[in-house]
């Protein structure tokens, strides 16, 4: 049965009957499912008919696909799945282009076969009776323990042993703890008060360190306990001739703007008097600056320190551009007639 001639019939079945006095009446309804009764029943027949024609593998009977498939599909749909069953074969079903993951598996796995080892019920990291990793073996080491802060002795042995830095060396260093004040703890009991200390350490050689602490007891703790913090956070800061920097700096850290520029020989350190101390420290002695907005001590400080430790060398400079830190420098030496 073609296209044409299904809706033919379907139409004669429900065509409306116009009568002589102008009055359409509409098909009654029983009418009208009997018509409708009789073409599906006539379809599926034809559709019977050329599904027994077709082989089907001997796991289910053509018939049984059929009666599964008219449970969801029109007859019309029916048809036209049968229609495209009949144009695959197992030649091409076996020769099928097959879809290529991303990430594909290095073997073929249908999931339908049960595997041995990824099929088991409890698995090694399912099973939670006993530890994923082994627990190490005991040690013969000691166990390790805080340095006391308190104690000189205790921590200059510490940096001897861990950082190689010999206990003259560390006495021989100059200590300047330039921000001491009582500060609290809000809390909903009541306020919590301690005393910081912000210290800075140097040997007047390029090498400096600072370090914050609080102690709830004493000043001199918390200067003791800031000290031991900044000589294990010491590093060294380049320095143009041993004596000043290599070019101006600006930093802004907070609410403190903070301006250092490099001086020649024999200017002297005219800077604010915290800028002051670190640079005694650090070992730079030819130096101008200028702080701008908030007069914080801390951050002052930290101002400072964050700028002379991150300067940008000629070296840097002359790598990024291609040429010799000679020229960077405007500096050739040749010799004179």
């Amino acid at each position: 049965m073609s296209k044409r001639t299904f809706y033919q019939l379907l139409w004669a079945a429900n065509r409306p009957r116009v009568h002589g006095n102008g009055c359409v009446r509409a098909q009654s309804a029983r009418e009208s499912t009997d018509a409708t009764k009789a073409l599906s029943e006539k379809i599926s027949s034809e559709i019977k008919q050329e599904a027994a024609k077709l082989e089907f593998p001997t796991i289910i009977t053509r018939s049984d696909h059929i009666q599964r498939l008219s449970k969801y599909y029109s007859p019309k749909m029916l048809k036209s799945i049968i229609a495209a069953e009949q144009t695959v074969t197992p030649d091409l079903w076996d020769k099928r282009k097959k879809a290529k993951p991303l990430f594909p598996l290095s073997y073929v796995d249908d999931l339908a076969k049960h595997d041995p080892f990824y099929d088991l019920p409890k698995m090694p990291w399912t099973d939670f009776s006993e530890p994923h990793q082994p627990v190490p073996p005991p040690s013969d080491l000691p166990p390790t323990v805080p340095p006391d802060l308190m104690n000189a002795d205790v921590v200059e042995a510490e940096l001897a042993n861990n950082r190689g830095i010999s206990r003259d060396y560390m006495r021989r260093l100059i200590v300047r703890p330039l921000v001491r004040k009582l500060v609290s703890n809000v809390t909903r009991l009541g306020k919590i008060r301690s005393f910081y200390s912000l210290v800075i350490v140097g040997d007047q050689n390029g090498m400096i360190g600072i370090g914050e602490a609080k102690d709830r007891n004493e000043s001199s703790r918390a200067v003791m306990k800031a000290k031991s913090k900044a000589l294990r956070s010491m590093f060294y800061i380049p320095r143009l001739d041993n004596r000043t920097i290599f070019c101006s700096l600006d930093n802004h850290y907070h609410g403190v703007d903070v301006q250092l520029w490099p001086r020649p020989p024999g200017f002297g350190l005219r800077v604010n008097h915290l800028i002051h101390e670190v640079a005694v420290c650090a070992g730079l002695k030819d130096l101008g600056g200028k702080v701008r907005g908030s007069r914080n001590k801390m951050n002052t400080i930290k101002a400072t320190i964050e700028m002379l430790r991150n300067q940008v060398l000629p070296e840097e400079i002359a790598r990024a551009r291609g040429k010799k830190a000679v020229d960077i420098k405007k500096t050739y030496f040749s010799a004179r007639s």
